[in-house]
């Protein structure tokens, strides 16, 4: 680990000033900093961190967007928004809310949503319940700190029985401010037997070198379905660093689908806790890298900590030029889980000699009546379906992207939001196309 003397200036200016007006907010933020900048950023001596540097943070200088300086158009935003359907639209640029940017107008009277600043206003109760889980130092370093830097992002509480029919779209757009940090909070919380549709979506429009540091709370009560969607689609320069918690109770379902596209460094952490009888989650995604020196990093970790739990783990990825991929794939199945049924799977194409990957499958199980298995491979383009499209007088290139997205189509097709995957699949299909 690196000591506090290495920590980047910026850093230790930047929890220094953060005053929280809330007394328990400020008294944890304050604690949270302190343990962070005693711990230090993760460095490569620790196994959950080998592969991936972070050192690069103490050579770097970022601030905060204290003010809302790059003006985005109406009209750039609105190219983000899904076709063919209404939504529920919530736009963030530069990590601040922007009102005039969103439309609610499909939002049911008995929801609440809204930004994070104006939740721990008006709902403090219940974002401090929240808010105080996860939150272990060593395990956790980023979300901690994410803690820590608090000030935005978007507070979502559904109601018992209630079913919000239109998607969701939660847009984070970096907008011509460079060197900045955003540390972003989601809480989405759904009560007994409530269903909602979510896109969490990360892009850019003239920004080229920050860092985002954003954690997502999904918890979903007895029965609730909550199918949750990412797109990390940041400038090539850019560092993402994500956190994803789910918490299930009984006879529960969330699904979330993950589409990596952007960012020089992203690393996606996801943690899900299966902590009542008869919870079922998928967990899906896919990460696509065609950039030098492009690196994505996935851990999974799903808690079977209950009886008659269900999890579904598939993540594939396809590397080009000098990239590199990692992902970690761990299922723990605690001994009174019994009857659980785990599946994971990570599938990689290199379509360069000079592209890596590392993959680690892990089960820990301590259970005698269950179901769990894995699967793992890393390979090239099949050279006899390459061969047999062109002989049909395809050319290499095109022939290459149609093989390509057919190795991402297994993954793709698991969303069953017909507009949210045609939003993910036209941006697929945009950055095979532009890196050639």
């Amino acid at each position: 680990m690196m000591n506090q003397a290495a920590l980047p200036a910026w850093l230790t200016t930047y929890v220094a000033t953060q005053q929280a007006t809330e007394a328990w907010l400020r008294e944890l933020q304050q604690t949270l900093a302190q343990d962070f900048l005693q711990r230090g950023i993760p460095s490569r001596r620790e196994e959950e961190w080998k592969y991936t540097d972070m050192s690069f943070l103490a050579k770097e200088c970022f601030t905060k967007s204290s003010t809302l300086r790059s003006v985005v158009s109406p009209a750039i935003v609105a190219g983000h928004r899904l076709k063919n359907i209404e939504s529920i639209f919530i736009v963030l640029v530069n990590g601040h809310f922007v009102e005039s940017l969103s439309d609610m107008r499909l939002l049911p009277d008995s929801v609440t949503l809204c930004s994070m600043k104006q939740a721990l206003q008006h709902h403090a109760e219940l974002v401090k319940a929240h808010l105080t889980r996860n939150l272990n130092l060593q395990k956790h370093p980023f979300a901690s700190l994410n803690a820590a830097m608090l000030a935005e992002g978007v507070f979502l509480h559904v109601p018992k029985k209630t079913v919000i029919a239109a998607p969701i779209h939660i847009l984070y757009l970096h907008g011509e401010e460079n060197n900045i940090v955003t540390c972003p909070r989601n809480m989405i919380i759904a009560d007994e037997h409530a269903q909602v549709t979510l896109l969490e979506e990360h892009s850019a429009y003239g920004a080229v070198t920050y860092f985002t540091n954003v954690v997502t709370d999904i918890h979903a009560e007895a029965g609730a379905k909550v199918h949750y969607h990412k797109i990390q689609n940041d400038a090539a320069k850019a560092t993402h660093i994500a956190q994803i918690f789910v918490n299930q109770q009984q006879d529960s379902l969330v699904e979330t689908h993950s589409l990596a596209l952007g960012s020089k460094l992203g690393r996606e952490d996801v943690f899900v806790n299966i902590k009542a009888r008869g919870a079922h989650s998928n967990i899906n995604g896919f990460y696509c890298l065609t950039q030098d020196d492009q690196h994505i990093d996935n851990h999974v970790h799903v808690d079977h900590a209950a009886s008659h739990g269900t999890s579904n783990m598939v993540y594939k990825g396809v590397l080009d030029k000098k990239s590199r991929a990692v992902f970690n794939g761990k299922i723990y199945v605690h001994k009174g889980a019994q009857k659980t049924q785990s599946y994971q799977a990570n599938h990689n194409l290199l379509l360069s000699t000079q592209a890596e990957v590392d993959t680690k499958p892990e089960f820990e199980i301590y259970a005698d009546d269950v179901k769990c298995a894995h699967g793992d491979t890393v390979g090239q383009l099949d050279m006899d379906s390459l061969f047999y499209l062109r002989s049909r007088g395809i050319e290499k290139q095109a022939a290459m992207k149609l093989l390509t997205y057919a190795f991402a189509a297994d993954v793709m097709n698991k969303m069953t939001h017909t507009q949210i995957k045609q939003r993910m699949t036209i941006l697929l299909n945009e950055k095979l196309a532009h890196d050639d």
